[in-house]
C-alpha cells in the first residue's frame, strides 16, 4: 500500500515545486525585458515563429508607435512590480527548500508565510502604482492634452487583497498551531 505521506515523496515533491519557482525567478524579469524590448519590432523572433505571440499593450494610453526610450522605461516600471513577484519566489523557494528537507512544522515556516501574505498586500500596492506609472510613461509623447494620469483599482487587487487577509489569519493560525505544538513537547 502506498503511504502518501511519506517523507520521501514530501520532499521530491517540495524539490519540484522549488525547481520550478527557480526557473520562474529567471523567466519572469526576462520575459518583462524581452516583451517590451522586441514585441512589435523586426527583432521580435518568439512571435515571427508563430510559437506564441509577445505582445504589449499600448491601446489605451497611445496609439503612437513606442519609442526605445519609452520601452525602456515601461520595462522599468514592470521590473519594479516584478521584483514582487520575485520577493515572492524567493520566500517560496526558501519554504520548499525546508519542505525538501522535511522540516515542515518549524517557527521558519511561519515566518515564510507571514512574508508571503504581505507580499501579496504588497503586489496590490506595486499594481495600481504600476498602472498610473504606466499611464504616464507610455502617453507622454502623445500630444499636450492627451497625456494621460491614470489610476485604477481593479477587481484582481480586490480578490488579491482579500487572499492576503485570509493568507495573513492562517500565517497567525499556523504561529499559534506551532507555538501549543511547541510548548507540548516541552510538557512532561
Amino acid at each position: 500500500m502506498h503511504n502518501r505521506h511519506n517523507p520521501s515523496h514530501i520532499s521530491k515533491l517540495s524539490r519540484f515545486v522549488r525547481i520550478i519557482f527557480q526557473v520562474l525567478f529567471i523567466v519572469i524579469p526576462l520575459t518583462t525585458c524581452y516583451a517590451w524590448m522586441v514585441s512589435k519590432t523586426p527583432y521580435d523572433f518568439i512571435s515571427s515563429s508563430g510559437f506564441f505571440t509577445v505582445d504589449i499593450e499600448t491601446a489605451p494610453y497611445t496609439t503612437l508607435p513606442i519609442s526605445y526610450t519609452t520601452r525602456i522605461l515601461a520595462a522599468l516600471a514592470d521590473l519594479l512590480k516584478d521584483a514582487i513577484v520575485m520577493y515572492s519566489l524567493a520566500v517560496l523557494i526558501h519554504l520548499f527548500r525546508n519542505y525538501e528537507r522535511c522540516e515542515i512544522f518549524i517557527r521558519d515556516n511561519v515566518k515564510c508565510y507571514q512574508k508571503l501574505s504581505y507580499s501579496i498586500f504588497y503586489w496590490v500596492i506595486g499594481d495600481i502604482i504600476n498602472g498610473v506609472l504606466m499611464s504616464v510613461i507610455l502617453s507622454f509623447n502623445n500630444p499636450v492634452g492627451k497625456r494621460v494620469c491614470e489610476m485604477q483599482v481593479q477587481d484582481t487587487d480586490i480578490l488579491m487583497f482579500v487572499l492576503g487577509c485570509i493568507c495573513l489569519i492562517i500565517s497567525w493560525v499556523m504561529k499559534e498551531g506551532y507555538a501549543l505544538a511547541n510548548e507540548n513537547a516541552y510538557t512532561v
